[in-house]
């Protein structure tokens, strides 16, 4: 698969950052917009435009020959689940939840059925590397988060829309997406970016991580019904996880002892901020569903809604788009042009400042919506700044 497609997930990145300032100009301006059918046009897009469409790509790219690309039909199943997220987006936004947006989301659970198990037919007598061990699972994760819409499809026609089961099916997709299938690929792609430079780091810490965010994943979701009426009789799954991943992380960030230094030392500027971004927005991510835990924590986490919004962009955003934006950035499927400079520099800004805005506002400190939207459209800008340098590129 071209290097040169990356330009359609970067258009999708760029179309949810807008539609996302549009729905913080919502109370500013009169758009003719629905909000709540820009909502799910927006989340859909960010999930299946972006960070799915992206994945194709990486996955394609590091872990599969030409020859093996061109037998799985990986071109034709990238345009056509393209295609098919161009119809998710338009349904979505003129009707939300209807008969077109569903035959649109159902067709994306087709063709990612096909992508997946395509991949798991490539990825047969290749070497179990940590790398590998982290995307199979993040495949069978995804698998496991797609029995969710089905739930939630049965459950909406029984009139349970507002119901804790609801709102249970909704968390179990969520969950299943951010922190198995997105988080485990993520993970896989960046030790695979450590095997490909062969970069010295610790194999049997890099294991020992592996294990204990696979043994945690599962319940781990239990962390996702901490809000729930019957929160007692999960609150020791949740807990068990919750110290099961810090753990893994602080061998994780063990692991890469050895050699990560001096690779690192070696990244273009630009790579190291948005590296260090992701790892940033990794650690205080795992910490936070930690102290989700806690009681004196959870009205923050689970009643708040700005609260929620900080801890979905710092997955989406912090950890897997800054990760993608600089693996991008080693691939050469962006230069550092004068372009990417200036895009990188508004989104960075732009983050930063909407992740704190959210936070603040979400504790009750300090509510200030037209800081918010000025900041979102920072964002955006970058982010288009950043497509446009992309075009540049041929390859």
């Amino acid at each position: 698969m071209s290097g040169k497609w990356i330009k359609t997930s970067l258009f999708f990145l760029v179309l949810i950052a807008f539609l996302g300032t549009g729905m913080r100009a919502i109370p500013f301006l009169r758009l003719p917009l629905v909000y709540d059918h820009i909502m799910h046009a927006h989340s859909h897009v960010a999930f299946q435009g972006w960070i799915y469409t992206a994945m194709m790509l990486f996955l394609t790219k590091l872990f599969l020959t030409q020859s093996q690309i061109e037998a799985g039909r990986f071109a034709l199943q990238f345009k056509a689940t393209s295609l098919v997220i161009v119809g998710v987006l338009i349904s979505f936004a003129l009707q939300g939840y209807g008969l077109y947006s569903i035959i649109f989301s159902t067709l994306f659970q087709l063709l990612n059925y096909w992508f997946i198990f395509s991949l798991f037919r490539e990825f047969r007598g290749q070497q179990q590397a940590v790398s590998l061990l982290f995307v199979k699972s993040g495949l069978w994760l995804g698998l496991l988060s797609t029995l969710a819409p089905w739930a939630i499809g049965v459950l909406s026609a029984k009139g349970l829309g507002e119901s804790e089961a609801y709102r249970s099916a909704v968390y179990f997709f969520l969950h299943f997406q951010y922190n198995g299938w997105f988080q485990f690929v993520a993970l896989g792609l960046f030790f695979k970016w450590l095997e490909t430079e062969a970069v010295q780091f610790d194999l049997k810490k890099a294991r020992m991580f592996y294990v204990l965010f696979a043994v945690s994943v599962i319940p781990a979701y239990a962390l996702s019904l901490l809000g729930m009426s019957f929160s007692n009789y999960v609150i020791a799954p949740a807990a068990m996880a919750a110290i099961l991943q810090l753990v893994g992380l602080w061998l994780f960030f063990q692991a890469l002892k050895i050699g990560s230094a001096a690779w690192f030392s070696l990244r273009s500027p630009w790579q190291q901020w948005f590296l260090l971004t992701a790892m940033a927005s990794l650690g205080l991510k795992y910490v936070l569903q930690f102290l989700s835990v806690f009681p004196v924590y959870q009205e923050f986490a689970f009643a708040s809604r700005n609260i929620i919004m900080a801890y979905m962009h710092l997955c989406l955003l912090g950890v897997l788009t800054c990760f993608f934006i600089a693996l991008m950035l080693h691939l050469k499927w962006l230069d550092e042009s004068g372009f990417t400079k200036f895009g990188s520099t508004f989104f960075l800004l732009g983050f930063f400042a909407t992740e704190m805005l959210l936070a603040l506002s979400g504790m009750g400190w300090v509510h200030l919506p037209e800081l918010l939207l000025l900041f979102s459209a920072v964002m955006a800008a970058g982010l288009l700044l950043l497509l446009v340098g992309s075009l540049r590129i041929g390859k």
